[in-house]
Order: structure tokens, then C-alpha cells, then sequence
């Protein structure tokens, strides 16, 4: 019931982040790579508090979806990196074919290795808030796995812009055959902040000093955590997977402190409060590009500062019924998020200051910026651009 169950919900997380990739390159109205992740709230927590924005190409999603993580952590520790994050779905899932394949025997490190690159997360936590706070971006984003895996339906962008991410994707699973949970257990900077959470959670599990020693709950635990010396388990590095209580042979050895209340439930309760907490936002509008504040550096006054008025809201997205050729409208339908203002410019053609006034953008945007990039600068969404360009043209025919 447990694995099954953990299973589901792994698969439906990892299945929906890879639902908004991909839509995300038909049109930037979906969220991006950093507007799905709890990190970028967290990165941004500094400049929200201190100029009340948010670090460009994170949102208001960002510091919600934080907010889910930091609930559920709250509950049950860390619940998400066992049961929701899609980079340790990834790395178990991968782990696990390894095993299939033939790997029976997983590499272990030596233990003072082992402890020395447990804190590596930390190293890196501390160095990625430190530097973001203080450069006011996302310095790190050409070697981000995550935005490199969010990048997986456009290799073109994945190759000029987060090819470092890619490559340490890979590296990342390919080590993650050997070493179980690698990425979580040395290198995660959400897991490493997640980490105190376990020691104050409402729900944690227990060691009863009388177990039999058989070790089987060490064995299984996917982070390596000896839960066998613990009376409290309350290890920085446990995930919070449960294997260790579905594993136990000794009824009533290894239980929740809550006694009566079951692993499965337990992971799936903090499971609910993530969705419940993002549905919420989401119902209130908090996902909404149009609807967020984002400090974009050296893009000049007022670019990057999309507050809900204007063009980031209230504007029809479809062009249908404009009278405009056919060819014209098959040309604008063919606009894409990775489209750039040159090409727009080209196909059209509308000169290049024309364009940049018809968005309401500041000129200083290079040509080849894409449909994305103005998008998470100046909350122009695909749809928006596609509008205003129709009015544009049908203007045009009747001068």
C-alpha cells in the first residue's frame, strides 16, 4: 500500500511538471522552469521582502509552491523530497532500473566520505541564497538541472541556455545508479533547507530501544540514514519515504510518534496539504503571469515590472474573427514561445520600433529576445502579442 501509493503520487507530480514544459513552449501564459519551483521563492525571498519584487523569471507561484513545501515539511519533515519533488523521483526511478539491469550492488561511499559530502548541500545552500540575495537574479540558472530538465522539449534552448544544467542532469543520474538518492543526499539546496524541519515536524518516527537489531530498517532507508542507532529519527538526511516502518519485521519496533496513525496516511496527508495549498493559491490568482513583480537586472526603468494592468491583463487571447487574410492568421498562429522580435519583425513586416512600441516594451530589448523573454520580463503572453498584432495588421489594411 505504501510503495503503491508513493508511487501514484510521484508519478502524477512528475507527470504534470512535464504536462507545463511542454505547454510552456506553445505559449508563455503557462508557467516557466523557476515559477514551478519552491527554490525560487526561496531565492527571492530577500528581494521581496527588501523591494517588494520578485528576482526575475521567478513569481508569485514560486513563493506559494515554497509555502506548500514549508507546510508539509512542518507536518511530516521532509515528506516532498520522498513523495512529490520530480528530481528525486527521477534519481530513485533511475536508481531503480539500475537494479534492474544488473546493478545489484550499489556503490558505497566510505563513511567519513560519506558524512564529509553530506554538507555539500549546505556549502551550496548557503553560497545560492548568498549570491542571489546579493546580485538580485538568478546567477545560477545556466548550470540549474532542473530548469535544464524543464528544458527537455526545446533542446535548442537547452543548448544555448542551460547546456551546464544539462550536463550535471546527467551526471547527477548517471550517479544516481550507483549511489541512491545522490542528488538529495549531497547535493539538493531544497532538501539542505528542509533538513532543521525534520527535527521539529509534527510527525516523525520512533525507535523502540527494544528492537531485536535485525538492521533491515537501515538497509532500505534510501538516504543511507542508520535508523537502527536512532531513538528519534529525526536525521537531517531522512526523506521521510517510510520504507524503514514498512520494512520493520517487529511489529511496533518502528512506529510514527502519532501511534495510530499510518505511514501511507501520513504521506499522503502532507501530499494534500501541498495540493490544497497550491490549488488555493491558484484559485486565488496568484499564478497568473500578468500578476506578478519581477526585478529584471539591466533592463532598464520599468521593464520587468508587470503588476496586472495594462497589456498583463484583461486582453482577448484569440484572433479569431479578425479580418485579416488567412495567410496572415496561419502566420500568426505559427508564432511560437521561442519566436524571436526579429522574426516577428521579418514575417510581417513591422519595423523593429513600431514593435517595440506596439508591446510597450523599452527598446533596449536585443532583437533576437523570444516571445518567453518578453513574456517573463514585461508580462506579455503569446496570446496577448498574437492579439495585438491582428489589430496591428487590420489597422494597417485599412490605412
Amino acid at each position: 500500500m505504501l510503495k503503491k501509493l508513493r508511487l501514484i503520487c510521484q508519478g502524477v507530480l512528475l507527470a504534470l511538471v512535464l504536462v507545463f514544459a511542454y505547454l510552456h513552449t506553445i505559449d508563455n501564459i503557462y508557467p516557466s522552469s523557476h515559477a514551478l519551483c519552491p527554490f525560487g521563492g526561496l531565492a527571492s525571498l530577500y528581494s521581496l521582502v527588501t523591494t517588494g519584487t520578485f528576482v526575475h523569471r521567478t513569481h508569485a507561484s514560486s513563493l506559494f509552491l515554497l509555502l506548500a513545501v514549508v507546510l508539509t515539511a512542518l507536518l511530516a519533515g521532509r515528506v516532498f523530497c520522498a513523495w512529490l519533488c520530480p528530481l528525486g523521483t527521477l534519481g530513485e526511478w533511475v536508481h531503480k532500473l539500475g537494479r534492474r539491469i544488473g546493478i545489484k550492488r550499489p556503490f558505497v561511499p566510505p563513511a567519513p566520505v560519506d558524512r564529509a559530502l553530506r554538507y555539500t548541500k549546505y556549502l551550496i545552500l548557503a553560497l545560492l541564497l548568498y549570491f542571489t540575495w546579493s546580485l538580485g537574479h538568478l546567477f545560477y540558472r545556466e548550470a540549474c538541472p532542473w530548469a535544464a530538465f524543464m528544458t527537455i522539449f526545446e533542446p535548442e534552448e537547452l543548448v544555448e541556455d542551460v547546456l551546464i544544467g544539462g550536463g550535471i542532469l546527467l551526471a547527477v543520474l548517471g550517479a544516481s545508479v550507483y549511489i541512491e538518492r545522490f542528488f538529495c543526499r549531497y547535493l539538493c539546496p531544497m532538501g539542505a533547507a528542509l533538513a532543521i524541519f525534520n527535527r521539529f515536524s509534527l510527525i516523525k518516527p520512533l525507535r523502540d530501544v527494544e528492537c531485536r537489531g535485525c538492521q533491515a530498517c537501515d538497509r532500505v532507508c534510501p538516504s543511507g540514514v542508520q535508523v537502527s542507532r536512532a531513538t528519534r529519527v529525526h536525521d537531517g538526511d531522512c526523506i521521510r519515504c517510510y520504507a524503514c516502518l514498512d520494512t520493520c519485521p517487529e511489529k511496533g519496533s518502528l512506529t510514527l510518534n502519532l501511534k495510530r496513525l499510518k505511514p501511507a496516511l501520513a504521506g499522503f496527508l502532507a501530499v494534500l496539504v501541498f495540493a490544497g495549498t497550491v490549488l488555493v493559491s491558484a484559485q486565488a490568482g496568484y499564478w497568473e503571469k500578468g500578476r506578478t513583480l519581477s526585478r529584471v537586472s539591466g533592463q532598464g526603468e520599468g521593464v520587468g515590472q508587470g503588476t496586472g494592468t495594462g497589456m498583463g491583463q484583461g486582453i482577448d487571447q484569440s484572433i479569431e474573427g479578425s479580418d485579416i487574410p488567412a495567410a496572415l492568421l496561419e502566420e500568426l498562429q505559427s508564432i511560437r514561445a521561442t519566436t524571436t522580435l526579429q522574426e516577428i519583425s521579418d514575417a510581417f513586416p513591422i519595423p523593429l520600433e513600431e514593435l517595440y512600441s506596439l508591446l510597450e516594451i523599452a527598446e533596449n530589448f536585443p532583437p533576437e529576445s523570444t516571445v518567453r523573454d518578453i513574456g517573463e520580463a514585461a508580462g506579455v503572453t503569446r496570446g496577448q502579442l498574437l492579439r495585438l498584432l491582428a489589430e496591428y495588421l487590420n489597422s494597417s489594411q485599412e490605412r
